[in-house]
C-alpha cells in the first residue's frame, strides 16, 4: 500500500542533522617517487657511510583508562531517563539546541547531549557526535540490538548494513515494540517511529504505522532496517 507522503522522511535531513559543518582539513600531498637505489655503489674515495637516521618511535596508544567514560549518576536511573526525555520533547521543532540559556550545537549529537545534561548525567566534552557516542556506549557496554527503552540512545545507518551516522533518544516504546524516537534533523527536532522486531514492516496488518519510511538510493526503506544499536547510559 503506498505511503502519503507526509508519512516519508528523508535521509537527508537526517544526514544534515548530524553534519557538524567542520571543514575537513586538506589532505596532506604525497611525496614524489623515490629515485633508482644502487646499493653498494659508492664513489670512490667517499667517507666512511652515514648509518640512516633512526626513526621517531610512534606514540603509545592511549590506554583504555584514558578514554572517555560517563560520570557517576547523580540521580536515580528512572529520574534521569525523564529528565532527559522531557528535555528533548521540549525542543521538537528546533533547530537550534539551546536549553536554559545553553546552547548545544545544532546537530543530533547536541540533542543528546542537552537531554543527558538536563538528566544529571553529562557527556564528556570530548564525545561530541555519532561516532563518538557510539564508542563511549561500546565502552560501556550499553550496546544492544533489540527490547528498546525509553531513555535509551538509538543509533542509525545511511544505509543497512553500514555503520552508525546518526543518533536519537527514544521517547516510548508501545506495546507492539514500535519505538518513538526524538532526533535532531535539518528540518529541527521531530520524531520517528522505529520497530527493529518487524524491520521490513511500514504497516502492521491493523493500519498502525510500525517503521516510517526513508528514500535511500531512490528506494523507501523502513527505518528498522537501519538501525544499527539501542544503547541505555541513563
Amino acid at each position: 500500500m503506498a505511503l502519503p507522503r507526509s508519512q516519508l522522511a528523508l535521509l537527508a535531513l537526517l544526514a544534515a542533522g548530524c553534519a557538524t559543518g567542520t571543514p575537513r582539513p586538506a589532505a596532506t600531498p604525497l611525496p614524489p617517487p623515490a629515485r633508482d637505489s644502487r646499493t653498494g655503489t659508492r664513489d670512490p674515495g667517499a667517507g666512511p657511510a652515514i648509518a640512516p637516521a633512526r626513526p621517531a618511535p610512534s606514540p603509545a596508544p592511549t590506554p583504555p583508562s584514558a578514554a572517555p567514560r560517563l560520570q557517576a549518576r547523580r540521580v536515580p536511573a528512572d529520574a534521569a531517563v525523564r529528565r532527559a526525555v522531557e528535555a528533548a520533547r521540549g525542543l521538537v521543532g528546533q533547530r537550534d539546541i539551546v536549553v536554559d540559556g545553553v546552547r548545544y550545537g545544532d546537530d543530533c549529537a547536541a540533542l543528546v547531549r542537552a537531554a543527558f545534561e538536563e538528566a544529571g548525567r553529562p557527556i564528556p566534552g570530548a564525545v561530541s557526535d555519532v561516532h563518538t557516542l557510539h564508542d563511549l556506549a561500546r565502552r560501556e557496554g550499553a550496546l544492544r540490538r533489540g527490547k528498546p527503552r525509553a531513555g535509551d540512545l538509538v543509533f542509525l545507518a545511511d544505509r543497512p548494513g553500514g555503520p552508525a551516522e546518526h543518533v536519537g533518544l527514544v521517547e516510548q516504546v508501545s506495546e507492539a515494540g514500535t519505538a518513538t524516537v526524538l532526533h535532531r534533523t535539518a528540518r529541527g527536532v521531530s520524531r520517528l517511529r522505529v520497530n527493529v522486531g518487524q524491520p521490513w514492516k511500514a504497516r502492521a496488518e491493523d493500519g498502525r504505522i510500525l517503521n516510517d519510511v526513508l528514500v535511500v538510493g531512490g528506494g523507501r526503506i523502513p527505518v528498522g532496517r537501519l538501525v544499527v544499536a539501542f544503547a541505555s547510559l541513563l
